[in-house]
Protein backbone atom coordinates (compact mmCIF):
# COMPACT_ATOMS: atom_id res chain seq x y z
CA UNK A 1 0.00 0.00 0.00
CA UNK A 2 1.59 3.21 -0.91
CA UNK A 3 0.48 6.25 1.32
CA UNK A 4 1.38 10.46 1.22
CA UNK A 5 -0.08 13.24 3.12
CA UNK A 6 -0.70 16.39 1.72
CA UNK A 7 -0.56 19.88 4.01
CA UNK A 8 -2.77 21.97 2.53
CA UNK A 9 -3.15 26.03 3.30
CA UNK A 10 -6.44 27.58 2.04
CA UNK A 11 -8.35 30.66 1.85
CA UNK A 12 -8.79 31.89 5.58
CA UNK A 13 -12.78 30.51 6.99
CA UNK A 14 -12.48 27.96 4.13
CA UNK A 15 -12.11 24.72 6.09
CA UNK A 16 -15.12 23.46 6.03
CA UNK A 17 -15.50 23.69 2.13
CA UNK A 18 -12.56 21.89 1.37
CA UNK A 19 -12.81 19.22 3.69
CA UNK A 20 -16.17 18.65 1.55
CA UNK A 21 -14.68 18.46 -1.40
CA UNK A 22 -11.98 16.19 -0.47
CA UNK A 23 -14.54 13.28 0.88
CA UNK A 24 -14.64 13.07 -2.98
CA UNK A 25 -11.07 11.69 -3.73
CA UNK A 26 -11.08 8.16 -3.77
CA UNK A 27 -7.31 7.85 -2.10
CA UNK A 28 -8.04 10.13 0.96
CA UNK A 29 -8.35 7.78 4.24
CA UNK A 30 -8.44 10.98 6.91
CA UNK A 31 -8.61 14.18 6.62
CA UNK A 32 -8.08 16.68 9.68
CA UNK A 33 -8.64 20.66 10.13
CA UNK A 34 -5.30 21.64 11.75
CA UNK A 35 -3.81 24.91 14.12
CA UNK A 36 -0.53 26.11 12.32
CA UNK A 37 1.12 26.42 9.54
CA UNK A 38 -1.21 24.46 7.34
CA UNK A 39 -5.04 24.36 7.56
CA UNK A 40 -5.60 20.49 6.57
CA UNK A 41 -3.86 17.92 6.59
CA UNK A 42 -4.59 14.63 4.47
CA UNK A 43 -3.47 10.90 4.59
CA UNK A 44 -3.43 9.26 1.29
CA UNK A 45 -3.64 5.37 0.61
CA UNK A 46 -3.91 3.58 -2.63
CA UNK A 47 -2.61 0.28 -4.25
CA UNK A 48 -0.40 2.36 -6.41
CA UNK A 49 1.74 5.81 -6.29
CA UNK A 50 0.09 6.35 -9.32
CA UNK A 51 -3.51 6.61 -7.67
CA UNK A 52 -2.07 9.04 -5.42
CA UNK A 53 -0.54 11.42 -7.50
CA UNK A 54 -3.35 11.44 -9.77
CA UNK A 55 -5.71 12.49 -6.53
CA UNK A 56 -3.03 14.99 -5.65
CA UNK A 57 -3.12 16.73 -9.34
CA UNK A 58 -6.80 16.08 -10.92
CA UNK A 59 -7.88 16.23 -7.47
CA UNK A 60 -6.50 18.43 -4.10
CA UNK A 61 -5.29 20.79 -6.37
CA UNK A 62 -8.38 21.38 -8.48
CA UNK A 63 -10.09 22.44 -5.37
CA UNK A 64 -10.99 26.49 -5.16
CA UNK A 65 -10.21 27.78 -2.12
CA UNK A 66 -6.95 25.84 -1.79
CA UNK A 67 -4.12 28.54 -1.73
CA UNK A 68 -1.10 25.84 -1.48
CA UNK A 69 -0.39 22.37 -0.83
CA UNK A 70 3.22 20.34 0.41
CA UNK A 71 3.06 16.80 -0.60
CA UNK A 72 4.88 14.29 1.79
CA UNK A 73 5.36 10.76 0.11
CA UNK A 74 5.76 7.54 2.62
CA UNK A 75 9.00 5.98 2.12
CA UNK A 76 8.71 1.82 1.69
CA UNK A 77 10.37 1.16 4.76
CA UNK A 78 7.60 0.52 7.34
CA UNK A 79 6.28 2.67 10.43
CA UNK A 80 4.61 2.86 13.46
CA UNK A 81 1.28 1.78 14.42
CA UNK A 82 0.11 1.15 17.68
CA UNK A 83 -3.71 1.53 17.58
CA UNK A 84 -6.32 0.27 15.53
CA UNK A 85 -9.79 1.11 13.65
CA UNK A 86 -11.78 1.08 17.26
CA UNK A 87 -8.80 2.95 19.36
CA UNK A 88 -8.45 5.89 16.12
CA UNK A 89 -11.95 6.49 16.59
CA UNK A 90 -12.05 6.69 20.55
CA UNK A 91 -8.50 8.98 20.22
CA UNK A 92 -10.29 11.02 17.44
CA UNK A 93 -13.48 11.60 19.76
CA UNK A 94 -11.72 12.10 22.96
CA UNK A 95 -8.03 13.62 22.90
CA UNK A 96 -5.97 16.03 21.83
CA UNK A 97 -3.95 15.18 18.74
CA UNK A 98 -1.12 16.72 16.41
CA UNK A 99 0.96 15.81 13.40
CA UNK A 100 5.01 16.83 14.28
CA UNK A 101 7.17 16.36 11.08
CA UNK A 102 10.53 15.75 12.11
CA UNK A 103 13.61 17.17 10.02
CA UNK A 104 16.89 14.92 10.61
CA UNK A 105 20.03 13.55 9.90
CA UNK A 106 19.55 10.60 7.57
CA UNK A 107 21.68 8.24 9.03
CA UNK A 108 19.82 8.84 12.32
CA UNK A 109 15.97 8.19 11.04
CA UNK A 110 16.20 4.52 12.30
CA UNK A 111 17.47 4.96 16.42
CA UNK A 112 14.76 8.34 15.93
CA UNK A 113 11.67 5.43 14.74
CA UNK A 114 13.00 3.45 17.89
CA UNK A 115 12.82 6.16 20.13
CA UNK A 116 9.41 7.27 19.02
CA UNK A 117 8.14 3.89 19.32
CA UNK A 118 8.60 4.24 22.76
CA UNK A 119 7.02 7.42 23.45
CA UNK A 120 3.69 5.90 24.52
CA UNK A 121 1.77 9.35 23.09
CA UNK A 122 3.15 8.54 19.70
CA UNK A 123 0.11 6.61 17.76
CA UNK A 124 1.79 6.23 14.70
CA UNK A 125 4.77 7.14 12.62
CA UNK A 126 6.37 7.39 8.70
CA UNK A 127 9.15 7.94 7.03
CA UNK A 128 8.82 10.48 4.59
CA UNK A 129 10.68 11.00 1.02
CA UNK A 130 11.75 14.87 0.57
CA UNK A 131 11.77 17.83 3.10
CA UNK A 132 11.25 15.92 6.18
CA UNK A 133 12.53 12.68 7.16
CA UNK A 134 9.61 11.43 9.74
CA UNK A 135 5.88 12.22 10.76
CA UNK A 136 4.54 10.89 13.33
CA UNK A 137 0.83 11.60 15.05
CA UNK A 138 0.43 11.76 18.97
CA UNK A 139 -2.65 11.71 21.03
CA UNK A 140 -2.63 13.33 24.86
CA UNK A 141 -5.51 14.47 27.00
CA UNK A 142 -4.75 18.23 26.15
CA UNK A 143 -2.78 20.27 24.24
CA UNK A 144 -0.55 21.64 26.45
CA UNK A 145 0.28 17.95 26.94
CA UNK A 146 1.35 17.77 23.34
CA UNK A 147 3.47 20.66 23.80
CA UNK A 148 5.00 19.02 26.79
CA UNK A 149 5.56 16.05 24.98
CA UNK A 150 6.76 17.52 22.07
CA UNK A 151 9.50 19.68 24.04
CA UNK A 152 10.49 17.16 26.70
CA UNK A 153 10.70 14.41 24.81
CA UNK A 154 10.70 14.57 20.51
CA UNK A 155 12.98 17.35 20.38
CA UNK A 156 15.31 15.72 23.06
CA UNK A 157 16.01 13.04 20.77
CA UNK A 158 19.54 13.16 19.28
CA UNK A 159 20.10 13.92 15.74
CA UNK A 160 16.95 15.93 15.27
CA UNK A 161 17.42 19.49 13.93
CA UNK A 162 13.68 20.74 13.89
CA UNK A 163 10.04 19.72 14.29
CA UNK A 164 6.63 21.31 13.07
CA UNK A 165 3.97 20.80 14.96
CA UNK A 166 0.15 20.61 13.26
CA UNK A 167 -2.52 20.50 16.26
CA UNK A 168 -5.34 18.66 15.19
CA UNK A 169 -9.01 21.01 14.92
CA UNK A 170 -11.76 18.76 16.90
CA UNK A 171 -15.12 17.58 14.69
CA UNK A 172 -13.12 19.25 11.40
CA UNK A 173 -12.65 16.44 9.19
CA UNK A 174 -13.24 12.85 8.96
CA UNK A 175 -11.90 9.57 8.49
CA UNK A 176 -12.43 7.27 5.24
CA UNK A 177 -14.00 4.41 7.59
CA UNK A 178 -16.69 6.43 9.26
CA UNK A 179 -17.61 8.31 6.12
CA UNK A 180 -18.06 5.74 4.26
CA UNK A 181 -20.26 3.56 7.03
Amino acid sequence: MDKAYVLIVNESGKEDSVISNLKNIPSITNAFGTFGSYDILTKLESSSEQNIQNDISKGIRKISNIRATLTLLVDKNPGIIKTNEIEREVLDTYMAQAFVTIHCLRSYESKILESLENIPEIIEADRLIGNYEIICKIAAPTYNEISEIISKKIRKIPGIKSTITMNIVNNQGFSRQSFLS
